[in-house]
């Protein structure tokens, strides 16, 4: 049905296999083949080892939980500077072998290769098993790749046989490798869009390749069409080899004193942390996929929760019903509490995210047009939750917490 010859173009994609976890056995070797957990200062999961995995822990999931299915698992706090130089000499081995790399994120990027096989001497598996026995090797952690055609099509196959696997999937072999592929695992789809199509009987990559150009353009938005001709070998998403400041995550906390119970202050304490983190983030245009909310109490055990977004957003006013339903899994009555504090991760810059097929865009817009003035200080929307322990220690109320502003 496609038809491209074999290499149109040569994308590789190259993952670290969780990437946290992996850093930290491999800077200390008393943890590797063991069952370790990161995140032991949120009191949650933020990643996990492939060893652990063996034991059902997932991210996510609260240290408390974790001891009670794996006794012996490992719990660590993170390290970000440490994952960050992992990051860099990772990236430093990648670019010995090709000049036009993307850093996409802390622990994946792409790589052209279109060119590299007379010069390296080596067919493009070739390279990309050596890029990824020189990483493992140099660094001790374990990295995914995967070669074809788009980048899309790319980081299909990386994710394909993880981990520490290299797949290549060329122009002849796209349809093949697509029908074993079901559309919610495709870069750009997420679980409203997956479950439209499943609605209209696609449900494979395959399936969603194989229809008429006219019915995905009918049916879809633009980006999705993009994605379709990605699939099928055409090159839509250029790599940008520009290097980028990023932020794996974004924390904001505060301690004060003294401890508290009073459940309206932690969550107007709390939702200031949020309103800061999101805002540093729109410094930076990213949209968020996912956060962590967490109070620690006067014996300084941790109440967490993590929240994956439907679809990732830069305004917490229109995911403020995940936020109430969070903090309420956090908060105990007649516990004390000494921290607030929020991290926001999974970035994506905003000129990549598209609105879901069932998002509110009239409440998004009116958030687009009242947040540029609250950035800028020009405006005060007063307080929707007065902290009066805020006034009295900084004399001014505190930064309106967005969340629970109704604008219907």
């Amino acid at each position: 049905m496609l038809q491209i010859h074999s290499w149109p173009n040569v994308i590789l994609h190259i993952d670290g296999d969780a990437f946290f976890a992996s850093v930290v056995q491999a800077a200390n070797p008393r943890l590797k083949k063991k069952p370790v957990a990161v995140g032991k200062e949120r009191g949650i999961a933020t990643a996990v080892s492939y060893e652990a995995k063996q034991f059902g822990i997932k991210r996510g999931m609260r240290f408390f939980e974790i001891r009670k299915i794996c006794p012996e698992c490992i719990c660590v706090e993170s390290d970000y500077e440490l994952y960050a130089l992992f990051s860099k000499r990772m990236f430093e081995i990648i670019k010995q072998f090709s000049p036009a790399v993307e850093e996409y994120s802390i622990d994946e990027g792409f790589v052209d290769l279109k060119g590299l096989r007379r010069p390296l001497r080596m067919s493009y598996e070739q390279i990309g098993s050596r890029i990824k026995n020189t990483i493992e090797s140099n660094l001790g952690i374990s990295v995914s790749v995967g070669i074809s055609c788009t980048k899309s099509l790319a980081k299909l196959a990386s994710n394909f046989r993880k981990p520490s696997n290299l797949t290549v999937v060329n122009g002849r072999q796209i349809e093949n490798f697509l029908q074993s592929i079901p559309i919610h695992k495709v870069w750009g789809i997420g679980v409203q869009t997956a479950a439209f199509l499943h609605k209209l009987q696609i449900t494979t990559a395959f399936e969603f390749i194989t229809q008429p150009e006219e019915f995905i353009q009918k049916r879809l938005s633009k980006p999705f069409f993009e994605i379709y001709q990605e699939l099928r070998g055409k090159q839509i998403y250029m790599l940008n080899p520009e290097k980028k400041v990023t932020y794996q995550s974004i924390s904001k906390t505060q301690t004060f004193h003294p401890a508290t119970n009073n459940k309206n202050v932690l969550w107007a304490r709390l939702l200031r942390h949020i309103e800061e983190a999101f805002t540093k983030a729109r410094i930076f245009h990213y949209q968020v996929g996912k956060m962590v909310i967490f109070l620690k109490t006067q014996e300084f055990a941790y109440h967490a929760t993590e929240i994956k977004f439907a679809s990732k957003v830069a305004y917490p006013m229109l995911v403020r019903s995940e936020l109430s339903s969070a903090f309420e899994k956090c908060y105990r009555s007649g516990v004390s509490y000494r921290t607030t504090g929020c991290t926001i991760s999974d970035f994506e810059e905003n000129r990549t995210i598209q609105q879901t097929l069932f998002q509110d865009g009239l409440f998004e817009n009116k958030a687009k047009k009242i947040y540029p003035l609250l950035d800028t200080k020009k405006v005060d929307f007063a307080t929707c939750l007065f902290d009066k322990e805020h006034v009295k220690e900084y004399g001014k109320k505190p930064a309106l917490s967005l969340p629970v502003l109704s604008l219907e």
